[in-house]
């Protein structure tokens, strides 16, 4: 086994998390505070006059409210893009497989990035997450076999045995990439409506300092964090 590893970069501050736990323990956070959740409701479009979002035509009825964010990830140019604005975030379709854990002695850790394969495999618990692939699919969502492969091969050659592939669960998910690879956060030439969007492979990692940056906007506070070349300016001239 220690043969496969030659050499490598070690992060001694790099850390791995389960977004899934967070997210849902945040929304309980947010529901205790007074947050409402509007759930399985699709959002229609943007209703726009005299240079202010006036309301979101939504599958559960039309909404108002006094200002707007537009967190869409991959699908935020579908709202934006009929308001006059050609934001460059483009889906880039991402696979992951999820193995539980079989032998916590063969098992990673923390998080091993082959960069062969442009993989990564990660502990959750008792759990190994792999996931890797940038693929060009448009809006694409199926599951594609021949994307499965190098991730069994990658967790499998690594730590061969550490989990069970014979119950592991295929996904995929589609990155909102930018053509600079940097998000777009802040204001846009509508008076009311923000974005927070085009995060690429690192929506949760930045998540808090993002919303941290786009309360500061909206709310016309000093912000804590540097807004220099985040807004959607950088692609309207």
């Amino acid at each position: 086994m220690r043969k496969k590893f030659v050499g490598g970069l070690r992060f001694p501050q790099d850390g791995t998390g389960d977004c899934h736990k967070f997210t849902t323990g945040l929304a309980a956070h947010c529901r205790a505070a007074g947050v409402r959740f509007l759930l399985n409701t699709e959002v229609h479009r943007l209703e726009a006059s005299a240079g202010e979002i006036t309301a979101v035509h939504t599958s559960g009825g039309e909404l108002s409210a006094d200002a707007y964010v537009v967190c869409l990830g991959s699908y935020s140019p579908l709202l934006l893009n009929p308001l006059g604005f050609k934001l460059p975030i483009y889906p880039i379709k991402g696979y992951s497989l999820t193995l539980p854990l079989l032998d916590d002695a063969k098992a990673p850790q923390s998080t091993v990035m082959d960069e062969a394969f442009k993989v990564a495999v990660t502990r959750f618990e008792d759990r190994i997450r792999v996931g890797g692939t940038a693929e060009i699919a448009d809006f694409d969502l199926s599951l594609k076999d021949k994307r499965r492969k190098p991730t069994e091969f990658v967790v499998n050659d690594l730590f061969p045995g550490a989990g069970d592939l014979g119950k592991a669960t295929f996904w995929c998910g589609l990155r909102p990439m930018t053509p600079d690879s940097v998000p777009v956060i802040g204001s846009t030439p509508i008076s009311n409506l923000y974005t927070n969007t085009g995060h690429g492979t690192l929506g949760w990692t930045m998540s808090q300092g993002s919303a941290r940056l786009i309360a500061d906007v909206i709310n016309n506070t000093p912000p804590e964090i540097d807004p220099q070349g985040l807004s959607i300016d950088r692609f309207l001239h």
